[in-house]
């Protein structure tokens, strides 16, 4: 076991060490850099694109000194820099030829090209000092003062229209609304009316971990505002499938060398449940496989000890009952001709007639025990075919009735009755419960039949004392016998309910016991309709 768990702590190292050296590199490069990058793009995108056709508008030596003017107005750091094409790869100079904003949040900067000599620049937006006021509002202070300032320069009935032509520039919603048309609270209105920007967070916001979904500030002193967002329907689809590679990849990696560390005990299961399955058939010589790195290999071990030694104990209890029963024949044989020869010259009957009872149980002992070892070394060849219950049953009591014409046997019929057995084996099932019923009974016994949903079931009940209960299960193993059953004139041989269990369970069925209306046993055989014939 301590093998097996410091070779899962091994292979669970390795595999840390492969994410960290193979993996996540790839994860970085083309995951969570392209996810980073986009969002860069689509938060600077609306500010930096007004910006850079204002400076557009303005000579090249008087722009600098404009955004060192409006610089309080952002929360981000605004730079020129003169544009260099050989600083940028191809793919860089189209996407900046497309007048579109180029992210790098590896260096925390955001490029938009003015003309083809400058570029304006966005440093460092995810470092900024962030002042006094939240993250969303430090994103989105550039783009309010520079909406503010285009709207301020137009009548106020042009305004929806200026706000439509700019939706291009922006990749989040932009619009125009009144202090009346809002639900916000007393206290977000009234930060509006000083002129605050106020920021509205949602559950989706939360789940991205941005600090806003939708932000809004007032037009100056008018009674208009201007909204930006919701951000986070764009952010959170990137957000989730960032995070979803990030966490499959790290499960999928991690959960690697635990499927390594449970095969070999997976297999070992297998094997286990094998190997019982055929122990339970009877095949005691299967053994469990020792599985390599299986941290189950000690269970199978003990398993297989166990099977060992099931089979040594069954193979001399059927070697000693073969030798038993088989060594009796010739001392039984010898008896029973030293008592022929006798019988014509003694005149104790009385005692010859004893010695000749006791043989005869001896005889039918050594029978049961040969035939239930046979049994249990190996299933014979059953021939199955459909009987008529009411005619069969009939047939088998008859040999019974004439031969204990002081016991009452009935029969309680039911009408035709078609079932699937096994006809000589079963009816040595159903003698076995007769020749009970008839030592133990008080000369009435009852045999009934029944066709039930699952199959069909036959009771032999008597008259007699009964078993108790606790003894119920206990009755259908060999040799076992109450106590004041042990008499000469009753006493069987204790193998014969254990053969009838053997039969009914070549039938799929079982062999049961429970008080009898008529004051003693009844015993049951039961075997479904349905079977895998052998």
């Amino acid at each position: 076991m301590k093998r097996s768990l410091l070779f899962l702590a091994f292979i669970i190292i390795f595999s840390v060490v492969s994410i960290q050296l193979l993996v996540i590199p790839h994860f970085e490069s083309n995951v969570r850099y392209p996810t980073e990058k986009w969002a860069l793009e689509f938060l600077t995108s609306g500010s930096t694109d007004l910006l850079a056709q204002q400076l557009q508008s303005i000579p090249k030596h008087q722009r600098m000194a404009y955004l060192q003017t409006i610089q309080a107005n952002f929360g981000f750091e605004l730079t020129l820099q003169d544009y260099q094409q050989n600083d940028f790869s191809s793919e860089q100079q189209s996407w900046l030829a497309e007048d579109k904003i180029w992210g790098d949040p590896q260096a925390d900067l955001a490029y938009r090209k003015i003309d083809d000599e400058q570029l304006l620049v966005i440093v460092k937006p995810n470092t900024v000092p962030k002042h006094l006021i939240n993250e969303a509002q430090r994103w989105m202070m550039g783009s309010f003062y520079l909406l503010n300032n285009m709207l301020m320069q137009h009548p106020q009935q042009s305004w929806p229209s200026i706000i439509d032509s700019l939706s291009d520039d922006f990749t989040y919603p932009v619009a125009l609304m009144t202090l009346s048309e809002l639900t916000y609270t007393e206290q977000q209105i009234a930060q509006l009316k000083t002129g605050a920007i106020v920021t509205i967070s949602t559950a989706d916001s939360d789940f991205i971990g941005y600090p806003a979904d939708i932000a809004v500030q007032r037009i100056k002193n008018s009674d208009k505002v201007i909204v930006l967002g919701p951000f986070s329907p764009q952010l959170k689809g990137k957000v989730v499938y960032m995070l979803s590679i990030f966490y499959f990849i790290f499960g999928f990696f991690l959960l690697i060398p635990i499927i390594i560390w449970l095969i070999p005990g997976w297999r070992s299961m297998l094997s286990l449940n094998k190997v019982a399955i055929l122990l339970g058939q009877g095949k005691f010589d299967a053994r469990a496989k020792l599985i390599r790195f299986s941290h189950l290999n000690h269970l199978s071990k003990t398993f297989n000890t166990m099977a060992e030694k099931i089979q040594r104990l069954i193979s001399s209890h059927k070697t000693l009952i073969n030798a038993v029963s088989h060594e009796l024949r010739t001392p039984i044989a010898r008896i029973e001709f030293n008592v022929e020869l006798l019988r014509n010259s003694t005149t104790n009957d009385y005692q010859l007639e004893r010695i000749e009872l006791s043989l005869n149980e001896l005889n039918s002992l050594v029978s049961e025990m040969l035939t239930h070892a046979r049994f249990e070394r190996e299933i014979p060849t059953l021939t199955f075919a459909t009987v008529e219950l009411n005619h069969w049953i009939k047939h088998e009591l008859i040999c019974w009735q004439e031969a204990n014409p002081d016991t009452e046997i009935v029969l309680l019929e039911q009408g035709a009755c078609h079932a699937m057995i096994d006809k000589f084996y079963m009816s040595r099932a159903l003698s076995n419960l007769m020749r009970n019923a008839i030592a133990y009974g008080r000369n009435h016994i009852q045999v009934s039949y029944e066709q039930t949903a699952k199959g069909w079931l036959i009771c032999v009940a008597d008259n007699g004392d009964g078993i108790p209960l606790p003894c119920a299960e206990k009755v259908f193993e060999p040799f076992y016998r109450e106590d004041q059953s042990r008499n000469l004139q009753v006493g069987g041989t204790g193998l014969g309910l254990a053969i009838v269990k053997q039969i009914l369970g070549w039938h799929e069925g079982t062999a049961s016991v429970e008080p009898s209306s008529l004051g003693g046993a009844c015993f049951i055989l039961n075997w479904p309709a349905k079977r895998t014939h052998r």
